[in-house]
């Protein structure tokens, strides 16, 4: 199996379940001809043509319905002798399956599902593909997973449901897909509905006649198991009802479960084990006064700790394994994603370190690969080269076109993006990413825009959203803050209880870098986030009056004590725990960090965009910072779509929201306009 670094591969999704109709399987005949156009295309005009040769003289920038176009190919599996190349391809707003054959892109077959979608998929055998199911959920635009697994062969033939309520052995439980066992079966991790994270099971299941036996049952509520090179269960870890992290694993030979305590910090990461033994492969921080995870071996018998890698001032983020789970590489991600090899001489490694020679300025991933290595479906990627597919054969060395995967965006102008550092206030190195409009010069009006999480971070690579301004001639700076994830576990808790200060003043402090660097125009800054950075962008303001000119708030959370009763961190049993974990303890200072109550001092233009089906930032988030802005007598711009969730899903409802904003920034943000507006 490769380990990409993109999620490719079988089950994910939701774990709600309120109804299960009867899916009926179908051919989509009329899909036919859209494949075997993307196939004709690809092989006879631009087989073997890097993506630079590709570009247009004279490109035009983007619409806003190109941007907002939803993914044509999101997948592309190889079968593991190479006979048959499967992607993912939309047909009357609906993913199906297609099987094509590798050799000259003829299509075998398209198959899918009269009132579902296809989700993600696999080969497990050179004929047989398991895939996921989605579908739409009670009136929401975005489909999501139920858990239901299936079967297909590539001709279509002999579908089965395995998992789920219309299997041979119904199952009112959530499947997800951990890998292959041998070419007639699967594991996967079943979580029953229903239960506040319930005791998960391992189960195997007979890919052709959907049988299933029970391999492990976890001691662990809400817990994932890991498996072994042999695919055997046995590890499983979880979170507890205090936020913190639980483990158990089983011996070698044994089927007893066994509580560990583990010597890493917060949210370490146990990958697999060493083949033949019970020493495990993790991620997580262990030594040093930054906690930066590196990869590790630990012995849960003996207690040894033995490191593999670690970089001095960032995470890796994972490792990479062959077919017989040998770790060859892992990546880190300072400014852009670095493959650190650790075994040169491996074939693997030869082939990620060639490919990466020729494409130094794309995101390089490693999609699916056949069994004896010779044929490697890879991703290229770039902020301004949207991802694509392409097959590599090593016999011959050639790199022959597939796919895109946002193809109404190819041949646009599009911006570049760049990585850079600066020191905060305190001097605190903090990273993020510049991107300039690709016309015009300097200094550009600025639009910042803070990632979501806050524990998570930005990186480098192709943004839609980010397109939507720079190529309307914004400057957009995107900071990984403290919190954010990435740069150590002592970085991301700094931002405990600061989400509100300390946060938002490296927000602060990268805007101030942007108006230094000469890039930013300084009257004329605005601030655009979604979710935590919906909240920033009404928090920053607040920390720093009169840099912004104008805000936008985009499924963002503004009162922090609303988190404790809405959304659906408190679903969970330990997200009580968590948010007093990451929140100011003191209920005063919770009201200090929290735009809403202070409504009254945010004397800009504002401007709320929210879902009205919001699962984590409620709709009662923005309810309360409108009603808190009318009751302060302050204007604002409202919003809202019905169906939507946690960012708008519909192409349609997301070209009116890139409207909306540019309107908004026109307006607030123009030259003209700045001249009347005194500087901080």
């Amino acid at each position: 199996m490769v380990h990409s670094d993109e999620s490719f591969g079988c089950g994910y999704g939701s774990h709600a379940l309120k109804e299960t109709p009867v899916f009926k399987p179908f051919d989509f005949l009329n899909a036919r001809s859209l494949v075997s156009k993307a196939a004709s295309f690809s092989v006879f005009c631009l087989s073997f043509l890097p993506p630079t040769v590709l570009a247009e003289d004279n490109p035009a920038i983007p619409s806003y319905e190109q941007l907002a176009a939803q993914a044509e190919f999101r997948q592309a599996e190889i079968s593991p002798d190479g006979t048959y190349l499967a992607v993912d391809v939309v047909h009357e707003g609906r993913r199906a399956l297609a099987v094509l054959k590798t050799e000259n892109l003829e299509v075998i077959k398209v198959s899918g599902f009269y009132d579902a979608e296809v989700g993600r998929f696999g080969w497990i055998n050179s004929d047989r593909l398991v895939l996921t199911i989605v579908r739409k959920r009670y009136g929401r635009e975005a489909p999501g997973s139920f858990g239901e697994i299936y079967a297909v062969n590539a001709d279509g033939s002999a579908p089965k449901y395995l998992y789920g309520i219309n299997a041979d052995e119904p199952a009112i439980a959530y499947g997800d897909v951990l890998g292959k066992i041998d070419d007639r079966h699967i594991l996967i991790q079943s979580y029953p509905y229903g239960v506040k994270d319930g005791i998960p099971e391992a189960l195997k299941i007979n890919i052709y006649s959907g049988r299933i036996s029970r391999e492990a049952r976890s001691r662990l509520r809400g817990a994932s198991f890991v498996h072994d090179e042999n695919m055997a269960a046995r590890f499983v870890q979880g979170v507890d009802d205090d936020n913190q992290q639980v483990f158990s694993y089983r011996p070698r030979g044994s089927r007893d479960w066994q509580d560990l305590q583990m010597p890493f910090g917060d949210r370490a990461q146990v990958l697999g084990f060493e083949p033949d033994s019970d020493v495990l492969r993790v991620i997580g921080s262990h030594t040093g006064d930054k906690r930066i995870k590196g990869l590790y071996r630990f012995d849960p018998n003996s207690g040894k700790v033995e490191q593999v890698y670690a970089a001095p001032d960032t995470d890796v983020e994972w490792a990479y394994t062959d077919d017989e789970e040998e770790v060859y590489g892992v990546q880190i991600n300072r400014h852009y994603r670095e493959f650190v090899p650790l075994n040169r001489d491996h074939p693997l490694t030869k082939i990620k370190l060639a490919l990466q020679s020729n494409f130094p300025s794309h995101n390089l991933s490693l999609v699916s690969k056949t069994d004896d290595n010779q044929q490697f479906v890879i991703s290229l990627s770039a902020p301004d080269d949207p991802p694509s597919f392409y097959l590599f054969n090593v016999g011959t060395g050639s790199l022959r076109f597939l796919m895109h995967v946002y193809p109404e965006v190819e041949g646009t102008l599009l911006a570049q993006t760049d990585g850079i550092s600066f020191p905060a206030r305190d001097g605190q190195i903090i990273h993020g990413y510049i991107t300039t409009p690709p016309l015009g010069e300097a200094p550009f009006p600025l639009i910042v825009m803070p990632h979501g999480g806050p524990h998570a971070r930005d990186g480098w690579g192709y943004d839609y959203y980010v397109q939507s301004l720079a190529t309307r001639g914004y400057a957009v700076l995107q900071v990984n803050f403290r919190g954010s994830t990435g740069f150590g576990d002592a970085f991301m808790e700094a931002g405990y209880g600061e989400w509100g200060r300390v946060t938002q003043q490296d927000i602060v402090d990268g805007t101030r870098w942007a108006i230094a660097d000469g890039v930013a125009d300084p009257a004329r800054i605005g601030i655009y986030g979604a979710s935590f950075g919906g909240y920033s962008a009404f928090q920053a303001p607040l920390v720093a009056p009169g840099l912004f000119r104008a805000a936008i708030g985009y499924v963002g959370v503004y009162d922090l004590d609303l988190l404790y009763n809405s959304g659906d961190i408190t679903r969970t049993r330990w997200g009580d725990a968590y948010l007093d974990t990451t929140l100011p303890s003191d209920p005063k200072e919770r009201e200090a960090q929290s735009p809403a109550r202070r409504a009254d001092e945010l004397n800009l233009p504002l401007f709320i965009v929210h879902g009205k089906d919001d699962f984590r930032a409620a709709f009662e988030h923005a309810e309360v910072m409108r009603d808190a802005l009318d009751e302060a007598g302050k204007s604002y711009e409202w919003l809202v779509k019905d169906g939507e969730e946690h960012g708008f899903y519909t192409p349609e409802n997301t070209v009116e929201l890139f409207e909306r904003v540019e309107q908004f920034f026109a307006q607030h943000l123009g030259a003209t306009v700045a001249e009347d507006w005194p500087l901080e």
